[in-house]
Protein backbone atom coordinates (compact mmCIF):
# COMPACT_ATOMS: atom_id res chain seq x y z
CA UNK A 1 0.00 0.00 0.00
CA UNK A 2 0.92 3.66 -0.34
CA UNK A 3 3.03 5.70 2.09
CA UNK A 4 1.11 8.38 3.98
CA UNK A 5 2.41 11.58 5.55
CA UNK A 6 0.29 12.72 8.50
CA UNK A 7 0.85 16.23 9.87
CA UNK A 8 -1.02 17.54 12.92
CA UNK A 9 -1.24 21.12 14.21
CA UNK A 10 -2.77 22.50 17.38
CA UNK A 11 -4.15 21.28 20.66
CA UNK A 12 -3.63 18.03 22.57
CA UNK A 13 -7.00 16.69 21.52
CA UNK A 14 -6.09 17.17 17.88
CA UNK A 15 -2.74 15.46 18.50
CA UNK A 16 -4.61 12.50 19.98
CA UNK A 17 -6.88 12.34 16.93
CA UNK A 18 -3.77 12.30 14.73
CA UNK A 19 -2.34 9.38 16.72
CA UNK A 20 -5.59 7.44 16.28
CA UNK A 21 -5.71 8.14 12.54
CA UNK A 22 -2.06 7.04 12.12
CA UNK A 23 -2.75 3.86 14.08
CA UNK A 24 -5.76 2.93 11.96
CA UNK A 25 -3.91 3.57 8.70
CA UNK A 26 -0.87 1.55 9.83
CA UNK A 27 -3.12 -1.30 11.01
CA UNK A 28 -4.71 -1.39 7.57
CA UNK A 29 -1.24 -1.74 5.99
CA UNK A 30 -0.25 1.80 5.02
CA UNK A 31 3.25 3.05 5.83
CA UNK A 32 3.23 6.23 7.90
CA UNK A 33 6.22 8.38 6.96
CA UNK A 34 7.73 11.55 8.37
CA UNK A 35 9.06 12.35 4.90
CA UNK A 36 6.40 14.34 3.02
CA UNK A 37 8.13 13.92 -0.34
CA UNK A 38 8.09 10.10 -0.02
CA UNK A 39 4.35 9.95 0.61
CA UNK A 40 1.72 9.51 -2.08
CA UNK A 41 -1.02 10.97 0.13
CA UNK A 42 -0.95 13.63 2.86
CA UNK A 43 -3.37 13.67 5.79
CA UNK A 44 -3.41 17.22 7.17
CA UNK A 45 -5.00 17.46 10.61
CA UNK A 46 -5.75 21.05 11.64
CA UNK A 47 -6.78 23.12 14.64
CA UNK A 48 -8.81 26.31 14.30
CA UNK A 49 -8.31 27.57 17.85
CA UNK A 50 -4.70 28.60 17.25
CA UNK A 51 -4.20 30.96 14.27
CA UNK A 52 -0.61 29.89 13.50
CA UNK A 53 -1.93 26.33 13.21
CA UNK A 54 -4.52 27.36 10.65
CA UNK A 55 -1.91 29.30 8.67
CA UNK A 56 0.41 26.26 8.64
CA UNK A 57 -2.49 24.07 7.53
CA UNK A 58 -3.38 26.33 4.58
CA UNK A 59 0.30 26.55 3.54
CA UNK A 60 0.64 22.75 3.71
CA UNK A 61 -2.39 22.30 1.45
CA UNK A 62 -0.77 24.59 -1.12
CA UNK A 63 2.54 22.70 -0.86
CA UNK A 64 0.84 19.30 -1.26
CA UNK A 65 -0.98 20.55 -4.36
CA UNK A 66 2.28 21.95 -5.75
CA UNK A 67 3.94 18.53 -5.27
CA UNK A 68 0.99 16.69 -6.84
CA UNK A 69 0.07 14.78 -3.67
CA UNK A 70 -3.34 13.33 -2.88
CA UNK A 71 -4.82 15.16 0.13
CA UNK A 72 -7.17 14.26 2.98
CA UNK A 73 -8.04 16.97 5.48
CA UNK A 74 -9.04 16.43 9.10
CA UNK A 75 -9.54 18.44 12.26
CA UNK A 76 -11.27 21.63 13.29
CA UNK A 77 -10.62 23.92 10.31
CA UNK A 78 -12.59 21.90 7.74
CA UNK A 79 -15.17 20.95 10.38
CA UNK A 80 -15.85 24.55 11.44
CA UNK A 81 -15.29 26.22 8.06
CA UNK A 82 -16.74 23.82 5.48
CA UNK A 83 -16.61 26.53 2.79
CA UNK A 84 -13.03 27.65 3.49
CA UNK A 85 -11.40 28.43 0.12
CA UNK A 86 -8.40 26.17 0.84
CA UNK A 87 -10.49 22.99 1.28
CA UNK A 88 -12.66 23.17 -1.83
CA UNK A 89 -12.54 19.98 -3.87
CA UNK A 90 -10.56 18.03 -1.26
CA UNK A 91 -11.52 15.02 0.83
CA UNK A 92 -12.37 15.76 4.45
CA UNK A 93 -12.92 13.59 7.51
CA UNK A 94 -14.73 15.45 10.31
CA UNK A 95 -13.72 15.40 13.98
CA UNK A 96 -16.52 12.95 14.82
CA UNK A 97 -15.56 10.62 11.95
CA UNK A 98 -11.84 9.91 12.46
CA UNK A 99 -12.60 6.21 12.88
CA UNK A 100 -13.42 6.27 9.14
CA UNK A 101 -10.04 7.67 8.01
CA UNK A 102 -9.16 4.46 6.15
CA UNK A 103 -12.40 4.66 4.11
CA UNK A 104 -11.71 8.29 3.21
CA UNK A 105 -8.09 7.56 2.23
CA UNK A 106 -9.13 4.55 0.13
CA UNK A 107 -11.74 6.56 -1.78
CA UNK A 108 -9.37 9.51 -2.25
CA UNK A 109 -6.72 7.20 -3.73
CA UNK A 110 -9.37 5.95 -6.19
CA UNK A 111 -9.83 9.55 -7.37
CA UNK A 112 -13.00 10.32 -5.42
CA UNK A 113 -13.64 13.28 -3.13
CA UNK A 114 -15.20 12.37 0.21
CA UNK A 115 -16.62 14.80 2.77
CA UNK A 116 -17.62 13.11 6.04
CA UNK A 117 -19.06 15.46 8.66
CA UNK A 118 -21.76 15.18 11.25
CA UNK A 119 -22.10 13.73 14.70
CA UNK A 120 -22.65 10.15 15.72
CA UNK A 121 -25.80 8.97 17.44
CA UNK A 122 -26.78 5.90 19.38
CA UNK A 123 -30.37 5.37 20.45
CA UNK A 124 -31.17 8.96 19.43
CA UNK A 125 -28.44 10.52 21.59
CA UNK A 126 -25.25 12.19 20.40
CA UNK A 127 -22.17 10.23 21.28
CA UNK A 128 -18.49 11.13 21.12
CA UNK A 129 -16.15 10.54 18.23
CA UNK A 130 -13.68 7.68 17.96
CA UNK A 131 -13.67 4.65 20.22
CA UNK A 132 -10.74 4.78 22.66
CA UNK A 133 -9.84 1.18 21.77
CA UNK A 134 -8.82 2.10 18.20
CA UNK A 135 -5.19 1.42 17.25
CA UNK A 136 -2.88 4.35 17.93
CA UNK A 137 0.66 5.42 17.08
CA UNK A 138 1.91 7.58 19.92
CA UNK A 139 4.18 10.43 18.83
CA UNK A 140 5.86 10.50 22.25
CA UNK A 141 6.15 7.17 24.10
CA UNK A 142 6.23 8.99 27.44
CA UNK A 143 2.96 10.87 26.93
CA UNK A 144 -0.50 9.35 26.65
CA UNK A 145 -3.31 11.72 25.69
CA UNK A 146 -6.65 10.71 27.20
CA UNK A 147 -9.67 12.31 25.52
CA UNK A 148 -12.30 13.59 27.95
CA UNK A 149 -14.41 15.34 25.31
CA UNK A 150 -14.76 15.51 21.54
CA UNK A 151 -13.95 18.58 19.48
CA UNK A 152 -13.77 22.22 20.54
CA UNK A 153 -16.17 23.01 23.37
CA UNK A 154 -17.34 19.38 23.15
CA UNK A 155 -19.30 20.13 19.95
Amino acid sequence: LEAIYLKTWGCSHNSSDGEYMAGQLASFGYTITDNPEAAHLWVLNSCTVKSPSEDGFVNAIAKAKELGKEIVLAGCVPQAQKNHRAIKGLSVVGVQQIDRIVDVVEETLKGNTVRLFGSKRREGRRIGGADLTLPKIRRNPLIEIIAINTGCLNQ
